[in-house]
């Protein structure tokens, strides 16, 4: 089976029309009736509300230094509501009926955080809720109240333990301070700004203001400084640490061996990744493909590696599995070593945990894309030591991230951590240990630009496997799960079936049986990799830090073969060629499995090459607000004039959209803004398409729809820049849409946004969709690759001979 390159449209020529996008259906008479019916338990909660309010009132003031010159106290209130909160809708009434700014939103705007911007008009607020209370208690049934009051579930005052977001004895020498912003007075906000940062200089704390992220680092703070800074300064929302954690060392037995190979396209124009870790060893058989730059550093010298027991390494082994893939490895390095990329180290860490300047970080990563523009990947294996809440909302540090990958058209592979506490929480492989809240990832792998990478249990070795896993495909019982949970948010008809992490799994190796009923961290099962140290060569490891590496490989790969895609495309050619196919989860479990999988295994094979009879197509164009694109996708004409030996299921299509967007801070549900959705639907115009299902089925099958729901528009959901889709064809499809499809895809900017939509904020959005057209029937006929061409505007991206390529793996890994 020859391999082939994949084709790319010739966008305007495929593209048939553009419509302003209509939504001609909306919400039933009951829908968004969420008040409660129960108004005397509802009372009782206010009661208690109003006197800890009360309470902690008096005591924010009683503690306040007030020797400290600060021009203004602000007051903060947390609100929890029955349902989504409507901020196009509600925003202005609540300032001006209540005196509350609403500066936040969380819990995918089910709880907001308001500043008390005029206490005159507050009063009028906590007077409605003594109101409610009197009615609700039947003490006064003529007690009159706003009916904003009973779509409220409970308040609270932003409180000092709720601003600090770790254990004050365990502070680390990086502190961040997530400022609050004041959308409708930033006069006010810089003033106490410029108040903190006098307090903080004062008091000769080192510190760095990002304006970008809007947060203040300070390094070596002392506990009663951050308490003081805490209880004063009212425009804090969270003071969080910066103590992260790489794998952690491990007691594997070291093969003792020199390097015993050379790597043969050394002086070849590779693909440069830059390697985010603890440095990389240049006394190594990677010296060739490493760029001798000492520049990008947090932690000494970038060019040596002494992380992990006995000096082993980390990034070097990272890089290793970067530059030279599965391939290399499998083999162990045996024969002629080919690399995929050059490796640019970027240490930010000289042991692999501790405590990073992420400011001094994202410096240096935009100061790489200056001195290196045509750097596109990135690796990033090391995350926050502790795990997510679920449903929390994203950090600083992931804002800063999905915001570099936006603006510097960069790409960065991030791992979901390690759960190391698996070993000693389970006997066996069971899957059900996901439920558990301490499963879920660590921050930054909620990042939504970048790619998000989970471990696999293979371990690249031939010959039996050694794991606990129920198969080489499946996910490894430390790799975490996405912290999103929209099923404890929104109703069972109400979810977006694409908003999760991690984007897809890879071999990351396994742990084994030390004996019947213990688990332990074992040779056999566990993945080989390049040591830092050239005396010993090898070492055995595990983690997610491993397994990230080999999908940025695989990203080298395919910018090798295919160096003008964006970097959209790469990602979507990733996920489109991940299957969950080999890794069925428990039905009881199913809802963890896009959670714990993601789009599943990583297949090199299908991301990389077309073959006679699989045609992968490429889409690259962009798309303005409001509007509706519709590109014909047709079909040749032997499909349904040859006997294929079946009627049913010739074909498989799997489809999928990815875009990058500008983040927003302060609402979870807005911090992607932009919703856009496509499908695969009958042979019909954009009008006809955007008729209800009542009126005009437009639909290619019952259960394909639009792959994303914009129908939610006062309280949508919360938006992804990922979506896949898949579905068969019969040859009675293609007969009805006369060999025929139309993909459509549409957008729509987000109205929940505090304080609006940002100035200048973009109104068309660059998108790239892979569409992966595979004949299923018995014999292959060899046709399909060539004859798709014919019908289409399509080009070969690659005039190159593949054909030495990747052959496809059987077990696709």
């Amino acid at each position: 089976m020859a391999n082939k390159s994949h084709l790319k449209f010739l966008s305007e020529k495929q593209l048939s029309e553009i419509k302003d996008f209509k939504y001609n259906y909306g919400f039933g008479p009951n829908e968004e009736d969420n008040t409660p019916k129960n108004y005397y338990r509802l009372a009782n909660s206010f009661k208690a509300d109003l006197a800890n309010l009360n309470t902690d009132l008096e005591e924010k003031y009683r503690i306040k230094d007030r020797t400290i010159e600060i021009p203004y106290d602000i007051d903060y209130i947390q609100i929890t509501f029955q349902d989504q909160f409507v901020i196009s809708k509600y925003f202005q009434d609540y300032y001006s009926d209540f005196g509350l700014e609403a500066v936040a939103f969380y819990d995918f705007a089910q709880k907001g955080l308001f500043a008390v911007a005029d206490r005159d008009k507050f009063e009028v607020f906590l007077t409605n809720v003594n109101n409610f209370i009197e009615f609700g208690l039947k003490e006064n049934q003529e007690s009159t109240y706003s009916n904003y009051v009973i779509y409220i579930r409970s308040f609270k005052l932003l409180r000092t333990n709720d601003i600090l977001k770790f254990q004050i004895e365990n502070i680390g020498s990086i502190i961040y301070l997530s400022l609050i912003n004041l959308p409708l007075d930033e006069e006010v906000k810089q003033q106490i700004v410029q108040s903190l940062i006098t307090y903080v200089e004062t008091n000769n704390i080192e510190y760095k203001y990002d304006t970008e992220s809007d947060r203040i680092e300070l390094h070596n703070p002392s506990v009663e400084q951050i308490q003081k800074i805490i209880q004063n300064f009212d425009i804090i929302e969270s003071v969080t640490c910066s103590a992260f954690t790489t794998i952690r060392p491990t007691q594997f037995n070291t093969v003792q061996r020199e390097f015993g190979f050379v790597i043969e396209n050394a002086e070849e124009e590779l693909p440069i990744v830059g390697i985010i870790d603890t440095g990389i060893s240049q006394q190594t058989a990677l010296a060739p493909l490493i760029i001798n730059d000492t520049t990008f550093t947090l932690a000494g010298n970038p060019l040596i590696d002494q992380a992990g027991r006995n000096r082993l390494g980390h990034g070097t082994a990272v890089a290793g599995l970067v530059a030279l893939g599965k391939d290399n490895h499998r083999n162990n390095f045996e024969g002629e070593v080919v690399a995929d990329a050059k490796l640019l180290s970027i240490k930010i860490s000289d042991n692999g945990c501790g405590y990073i300047s992420e400011i001094n970080l994202l410096k240096m990563l935009y100061d790489v894309k200056a001195k290196y523009p045509h750097i596109r990947l990135f690796t990033l294996t090391t995350c926050y030591g502790n795990h997510m809440n679920t449903n929390e909302s994203f950090s600083d540090y992931t804002f800063s991230l999905d915001s570099f990958a936006y603006e510097t058209d960069s790409l960065i592979f991030i791992c979901t951590g390690n759960n190391d506490n698996c070993i000693n929480e389970n006997t066996n492989y069971d899957l059900s240990y996901f439920n558990h809240e301490h499963t879920n990832l660590s921050t930054p792998a909620d990042s939504q630009n970048n790619i998000i990478i989970g471990a696999a249990a293979d371990n690249l070795k031939n010959g039996a496997f050694r794991g606990i896993a129920n198969g080489r495909e499946f996910p490894t019982l430390y790799t975490r799960k996405g912290h999103v949970d929209l099923s404890t948010i929104y109703n069972a008809k109400k979810t977006n079936k694409n908003y999760f992490k991690p984007d897809v799994i890879n071999s990351g190796g396994d742990m084994g049986f030390y004996n019947a009923n213990t688990l332990d961290w074992m040779d056999e099962p566990a993945l080989t990799l390049l040591s830092a140290r050239p005396e010993i060569g090898i070492m055995e490891e595990v983690g997610t830090s491993f397994s990230t590496p080999l999908v940025a490989n695989l990203a080298a790969k395919i910018i090798k073969n295919y160096p003008t895609l964006s970097n959209e495309s790469i990602k979507a050619l990733i996920i489109n060629g991940a299957s969950l196919e080999l890794i069925p989860f428990p039905t009881t479990l199913a809802k963890l499995k896009n959670r714990v999988a993601g789009n599943g295994l990583v297949n090199d094979f299908k991301s990389l090459y077309s073959t006679d009879n699989s045609a992968t197509l490429i889409l690259e164009d962009t798309i303005q607000d409001g509007k509706i694109r519709i590109y014909p996708i047709n079909f040749p004409n032997y499909l349904v004039q040859d006997d294929l030996g079946k009627k049913n299921g010739i074909l498989k299509i799997s489809a999928t959209l990815c875009f990058k967007f500008k983040p927003i801070k302060n609402n979870q549900l807005s911090y992607n803004p932009i919703h856009i959705a496509f499908c695969i639907f009958k042979n019909q115009s954009a009008e006809d398409i955007m008729k209800p299902d009542e009126e005009l089925k437009s639909k290619l099958k019952s259960t394909l729809s639009w792959s994303e729901n914009g129908r939610y528009v006062s309280k949508p959901l919360p938006y992804s820049n990922t979506q896949k889709i898949s579905f068969n064809v019969n040859v009675s499809d293609l007969i009805n849409e006369k060999n025929s499809f139309k993909l459509a895809i549409h957008t729509k900017l987000s109205e929940q946004i505090v304080g609006g939509l940002p100035e200048n904020y973009p109104t068309e959005f660059p998108f790239s969709i892979v569409l992966t057209i595979e004949e299923t029937v018995k014999s292959n006929t060899g046709k399909l690759y060539d004859e798709i061409q014919l019908v289409n505007n399509l080009e070969a991206i690659q005039g190159i001979d593949l054909d030495a390529g990747l052959e496809a793996d059987a077990l696709n890994v």
